[in-house]
């Protein structure tokens, strides 16, 4: 979870409603205000980022 807090917020809130919550992108989109394309990208982005930053902390 260390990880996850390393991340920016707009990503890690897009992980957390999804993966978390359970909310469809749309619903991210319509809860952030953020276009769905930009709820995808974010999602993206923060699933590289956080496997990026486990890699680096793997023994």
């Amino acid at each position: 979870m260390n990880q996850l807090n390393q991340l920016p917020m707009p990503q890690r809130s897009v992980l957390l409603l999804h993966f978390v919550e359970d909310f469809s992108l749309e619903e991210i989109a319509r809860i952030t205000g953020a276009n769905p394309g930009t709820v995808k990208s974010r999602m993206h982005d923060a699933k590289k980022a956080l496997r990026k930053l486990i890699e680096e902390q793997a023994p």
